[in-house]
C-alpha cells in the first residue's frame, strides 16, 4: 500500500513532466553563394575558325616508266584540260620495243598459220593412206601448232606491255586542273614513280579549318544542318557559303584541334581561288539553339549517382533549393561548365557548398557571397 508521502511524490513528478514543452526541431537556414545564369560572350552565337583553301582533287603525278624529258613547256599556274599532255619523255626506246614486240607477234602468227596448214595436210594424207605417215608424226605436227599458239599469247602480252609503255611516256592531265608545282626540267633523266609535278582541280574548292575539341561534338551532331560563311584574306569583302563535308576523328598532337573540311558552294567563275589561300570560317548558329546554353562554375554542379549531373536551383518565392538535372558539354576541359540543356535564362543557382544542402532546404541569399 502506498503511503501518503509516496503518493504525493508521484503526483508532483507527473505535474512536473506535464509542464515541460517538447523540443521543436527546425531546419537551419543556410546562407549560400548564388549566381543568376545568363548568356555570356564565351557562348556566342558566332564561332570563328581560321583555315586555308585546298583543291577538291589533288594529284602528285609521276611517270610509270624511266626516261629523259624532251617536252616540258608548261609553267606553274598553267590550266590544262583532261587528257592534255603535260610532260613528254623521249619515246624512241619505247617505240623500238613496240616494233620488236609487233614483229614477234607477226612472226608467231605466220608460223602458226603454216603449222596449222601443215597439220591439216598431213591429216588428210593419213586419212587417205594411214601407212603413208605415222600417227606419231601427226601428233608432233599438232603439238607444234599448239606450242606456237602459246608463244603467240606471250608475244601478244609483250606487245600490249610495249604499247602501254609507249603511252606512259606521255604524262597527261587526269582531270581539268591547274599545275601547282613542277619538279623537273627539260632533258632531265627521271625514274618511274618519281613525282614530277603537282596537279590541282580548279572546279571545286575546299577549306580546311581547325576546330577545338570543345566544339567538335556540336559539329558532329549538326553536320548536315550547319552552314558557314567564309571570308578569305585575299577577298575580304566577298562572302562565300560552305557546308561541312568531313570531320576528322583524330586531334592534332600539337594544337589539340580536329581538322574539319568545308565544301565551298556557288563560287563565282570570275573569282580566282588558289590552293593555300588563308581565311576564316564563321559558323552562325540559330539563336534558338542557344537559348538554354550557359556557362557556369564547376563548383555549382554535383552528382548523386556518379552519372547524372545536377545543380541546386533557388525558388525565388520560397527561398528553397531544388535539385535539377543538366546535360553538359563533356568535352569541355576548362574550369567552367558549358550547360547544353536543363537551365533557363534568369534562373538562380547555388555555386558553393552544394554537398551541404538537401532537397527543399530553405536558404538565405547572402548578397556579399553572391557577388560575381
Amino acid at each position: 500500500m502506498l503511503t501518503e508521502k509516496r503518493m504525493r511524490w508521484i503526483l508532483l513528478t507527473l505535474l512536473f513532466l506535464a509542464s515541460c514543452e517538447k523540443e521543436v526541431v527546425t531546419k537551419s537556414v543556410r546562407p549560400v553563394k548564388t549566381i543568376q545564369v545568363s548568356k555570356t560572350p564565351s557562348v556566342d552565337n558566332q564561332l570563328i575558325f581560321p583555315g586555308s583553301l585546298r583543291a577538291f582533287k589533288r594529284a602528285d603525278l609521276s611517270f610509270r616508266v624511266d626516261g629523259t624529258v624532251i617536252l616540258r613547256d608548261i609553267t606553274v599556274g598553267h590550266r590544262a584540260a583532261k587528257g592534255e599532255i603535260l610532260i613528254q619523255l623521249d619515246p624512241r626506246e619505247y617505240e623500238i620495243a613496240l616494233q620488236k614486240a609487233k614483229g614477234k607477234v607477226e612472226s608467231y602468227d605466220a608460223q602458226i598459220n603454216f603449222a596449222l596448214n601443215d597439220y591439216v595436210r598431213m591429216q588428210k594424207i593419213y586419212e587417205r593412206d594411214p601407212g603413208a605417215i605415222s600417227e606419231s608424226l601427226l601428233d608432233r605436227k599438232l603439238e607444234t601448232s599448239n606450242r606456237l599458239k602459246a608463244e603467240l599469247t606471250i608475244a601478244q602480252g609483250d606487245f600490249d606491255q610495249a604499247a602501254d609503255n609507249l603511252s606512259y611516256a606521255s604524262l597527261k592531265a587526269p582531270f581539268d586542273g591547274i599545275i601547282a608545282a613542277i619538279y623537273v626540267e627539260n632533258y632531265e633523266q627521271v625514274r618511274a614513280k618519281q613525282v614530277v609535278l603537282r596537279f590541282l582541280d580548279i572546279a571545286d574548292r575546299e577549306m580546311e579549318i581547325n576546330v577545338p575539341e570543345k566544339y567538335i561534338n556540336a559539329l558532329l551532331e549538326g553536320k548536315d544542318q550547319l552552314q558557314f560563311e567564309v571570308r578569305l584574306d585575299a577577298f575580304p569583302n566577298i562572302v562565300l557559303h560552305a557546308s561541312i563535308k568531313e570531320i576528322g576523328t583524330e586531334a592534332s598532337n600539337t594544337t589539340q584541334t580536329y581538322p574539319v573540311t568545308l565544301s565551298l558552294q556557288k563560287v563565282p567563275d570570275e573569282l580566282s581561288l588558289l590552293a593555300g589561300m588563308s581565311g576564316r570560317a564563321f559558323l552562325v548558329r540559330p539563336s534558338e539553339n542557344l537559348s538554354h546554353t550557359f556557362k557556369i562554375p564547376k563548383s555549382a554542379i554535383f552528382t548523386d549517382n556518379g552519372r547524372t549531373t545536377y545543380v541546386w536551383v533557388v525558388n525565388p518565392n520560397t527561398q528553397t533549393v531544388h535539385k535539377k538535372a543538366l546535360k553538359i558539354d563533356e568535352s569541355n576541359k576548362e574550369n567552367t561548365i558549358i550547360v547544353l540543356e536543363g537551365l533557363f535564362n534568369g534562373e538562380r543557382i547555388v555555386t558553393a557548398g552544394t554537398s551541404f544542402l538537401i532537397e527543399g532546404q530553405q536558404v538565405k541569399l547572402d548578397e556579399e557571397l553572391s557577388k560575381p
